[in-house]
């Protein structure tokens, strides 16, 4: 019997290694697509290669892409944290997951949806809101894989219901802040708040690390960390910078 557990364990871990295989692939692909939307626009060979006609095309393209970037590199980083600490798994498992990379899997196409439309178009809005669902939708599938996980006992030995719970609110700040995103921007269309409001996301993370200091292990070390200072602050600059870019693209 102990030796049938233990094949079976075996199976399970196998299973795991294949899951975070195909998800780091599929993180890789999706990557690789945004940086392919990035190319020279054919209508610069009938504009006499002006440069302002070069920042409107490129203006909205490369927010979507940065933006983007940003965004998977958060999940894949949250991706990567969670099955670190989850050593077993089950089919059910495997089912969230790949709903998970599902959406993961269409970000290039939302994207792209945001890319070719003005910020300042009447348009913008609706087309945000299918950007920012995708990735509530990848966010919230992410979370219901965690969530399964620690209900199934499927984590690492001694890894306590709060420390659980710290992620799973973590993991959730990012699919709400973008949910405020699209009703900010159906309220005010014209003031392009729906960007804006993303600088909500690094500021959730800090105020909930503030909140469950002593409960997350890596903000737990008891000395202040010079390092861990300069990480955070500059985890904020690139939201920073991306909004920036957002309300740059918006002028032109």
């Amino acid at each position: 019997m102990k030796k049938n557990e233990q094949n079976t364990n075996i199976d399970r871990e196998k299973e795991t290694r294949r899951l975070i295989g195909l998800s780091d692939g599929l993180f890789a692909t999706v990557l690789t697509l945004l940086v392919l939307d990035l190319r020279i626009p054919d209508l610069l060979n009938s504009g006499d290669g002006n440069p302002n006609t070069f920042l409107r095309w490129i203006g909205p393209h490369l927010f979507g892409y940065l933006l983007t970037f940003l965004v998977t590199g958060t999940y894949w980083l949250a991706h990567h944290r969670d099955f670190d600490l989850i050593v077993h798994s089950d089919r059910i498992l495997l089912n969230y997951n790949l709903l998970f990379l599902l959406f993961i899997g269409l970000l290039p196409f939302s994207t792209a949806a945001i890319s070719l439309v003005s910020l300042r178009g009447t348009t913008y809005t609706f087309y945000w809101a299918i950007y920012a669902l995708n990735i509530i939708l990848a966010g919230v599938l992410l979370t219901l894989t965690w969530v399964y996980a620690v209900s199934h006992g499927f984590l690492v030995p001694n890894f306590t219901a709060e420390q659980s719970w710290y992620i799973t609110l973590r993991q959730l700040i990012t699919p709400a802040i973008f949910l405020i995103s699209i009703c900010a921007e159906y309220l005010f269309p014209r003031a392009v708040l729906g960007p804006i409001v993303l600088l909500l996301i690094p500021i959730g993370y800090r105020m909930l690390d503030r909140t469950v200091n002593q409960i997350d292990p890596e903000h737990n070390s008891g000395k202040p960390d010079r390092t861990a200072l300069l990480w955070r602050i500059g985890s904020i600059l690139p939201w920073i910078l991306i909004i920036g870019f957002a309300v740059w693209a918006m002028s032109l």
